[in-house]
Parts: structure tokens; sequence; C-alpha cells
């Protein structure tokens, strides 16, 4: 691509897309952003302007789920298959040329009763979210198979950060508000439970890569650290970065188990690399509000 692409983010008020937006303005690139006051993914023609002569959209906009935090069946209906159903049929209708789609899905799309996932694993959501997550990465296949857009997807494991809202989708934040507020936190599995952590700068350092991500048109990609580890003993690292005695409740529940395998990743993107979990951990509860 020549010249400077011109970049649009849905979604860029989000945790992912306000530090991808960050990203890019600090470095000089020039994007626009998908606004409420302007723009609506349920109003086809308020996207004319943005999207006439896009060469890259990040679709970041959505609803998540998880961590205590279920914005309902009709809302993750809506804002995650319709609105992306909806995307395409504007870019369909207003874009030039293909744009470069680039999706974060996530790994709520696997059969968690698996000991590892490769992209290649089975496919069979355990909640609602999940669910809709893959049915938006449907639609973006199918784009992409019928020459619509080119297109790159991304199923994230659990992306971590300071500035992620506690008792949203994010238990590290959780964790790390409870432990400033002297609450307890509940560890379900008793703590058992284990969970692949990517550290936010991690994730942008993938999704700005636009030279790398370009070379990859219908791919998809497990976006995680490859690491697993306990709840417990992400407890244990932040008793040591907080130096508090953390309150916990154990609950029983079913353990889940499996690891992400990031091997297409790796070998797609060379210089990818994973955040130190300590540090991650660390940089997290000081920015945690």
């Amino acid at each position: 691509m020549t010249g400077s692409p011109r970049i649009i983010i849905t979604g860029a008020k989000g945790f992912v897309g306000s530090k991808l937006k960050s990203y890019f303005s600090s470095n000089g690139q020039p994007i626009s952003l998908l606004t409420r006051d302007k723009h609506s993914l349920f109003e086809t023609s308020s996207l004319q302007d943005l999207l006439v002569d896009a060469d890259i959209i990040y679709h970041l906009a959505g609803r998540t789920a998880g961590s205590g935090h279920n914005p309902g069946r009709s809302t993750l209906l809506r804002n995650n298959i319709e609105a992306t159903f909806n995307l395409l049929n504007a870019i369909k209708e207003f874009c030039k040329k293909p744009p470069l789609l680039i999706n974060m899905s996530s790994i709520h799309v696997y059969d968690k009763s698996v000991s590892e996932v490769t992209e290649d694993s089975k496919l069979e959501p355990s909640n609602i979210y999940g669910i809709t997550k893959l049915s938006q990465e449907y639609l973006i296949r199918q784009a992409t198979k019928n020459g619509l857009i080119r297109s790159v997807i991304f199923r994230a494991s659990n992306i971590y950060g300071g500035g992620h809202r506690p008792y949203h989708n994010s238990a590290i934040s959780t964790f790390c508000h409870n432990i400033k507020k002297n609450l307890a936190i509940d560890l379900y599995a008793r703590g058992k439970a284990t969970i692949d952590l990517i550290y936010i700068d991690d994730v942008i350092d993938v999704l700005a890569n636009i030279s790398e991500i370009e070379k990859h048109n219908g791919n998809i990609y497990n976006l995680a650290s490859g690491q697993t580890v306990t709840i417990q003993e992400v407890i244990d690292i932040l008793k040591k970065i907080s130096g508090q005695k953390i309150k916990t409740n154990l609950i029983d529940g079913e353990k889940h188990s499996f690891r992400i395998i990031t091997k297409k990743l790796t070998d797609a993107y060379p210089n990818y690399k994973n955040f130190n979990i300590y540090d991650g951990l660390e940089k997290t509860y000081r920015d945690q509000i």
C-alpha cells in the first residue's frame, strides 16, 4: 500500500480500541473513528462518509461478556451480529475498493472441554457470547470469500492492562480493584481454574503491525500468550506486588483447563513477544483506579 492508509476504528472508546487509537495518534498516523454522534451501525446511511475511502477497518465495536459481566442475550446479538452484518452491507454499498477488515474475536468460540486449542480445533461455544462471536466470524469469512473485503481475525484470550474497568469483563482489573479497596475476591473452582493472560501492549503490537497483517488475508489467529496460569497463581503474584493480605472466597465450580496454542501467530509474526506476567500485573495494579 502506497502512502498513508485511511484507517477506520469502530469501538474506539473500548479498552482495546482506545489503546489502539492512542498508539496511532502518538505515531502521527491519521485515523478516523466511528463516533456515536455522527455514525450508527444500525443506520448504514450514516456510514457513507466514514467508509467511502477506507483502506483498513479495525472492527472492535461490540459487547463483551465474562468475569461476572453479562449484558444480556439481546444486547449481545444486536451489537455483535446485527452490527457486523450492517457494517458489511455498508462496506458493500459505500467502499470504492475491498478494505482490509481486522476483527477481534474470542477464544470463547472454542470447545472448552479439550486440553489444548489451535485455530483448527472444534468450534463449540459454551455461552451466548461465544455464539455471537462465532457468528460474527462467519459473516466476515463469507464476505472475504465473496471478495467484499480482505480480512484477518484474531481470537483473543484474556486481555488485561491498566485502564480496564473492574466488574466488566476483566478478572484482573476486578482483582486489582478489590485488593485496593480491601474487598474479598471470589475464586471460582477454588482458585484452580486456569487462564491465559495477554497484556494489552502485546495485543496492540500485533494489531498495529499493518504491513504484516496485510500479508495474511483470510487467516485466523489465536491472540494469546500461550501460557496457562491458575487463578491462585495470579493472586499469589498480586499479593507480592501489593504487599497486602488478600481476602478470598473459595467457591466450588467447574475447572476449565486448556492451553491455547499460538504457533500460527508466532510463525506469521516473528517479532511477537509476550510481556512478562509479573511486570504486566505490576503495571496493571499500579494503573488501576
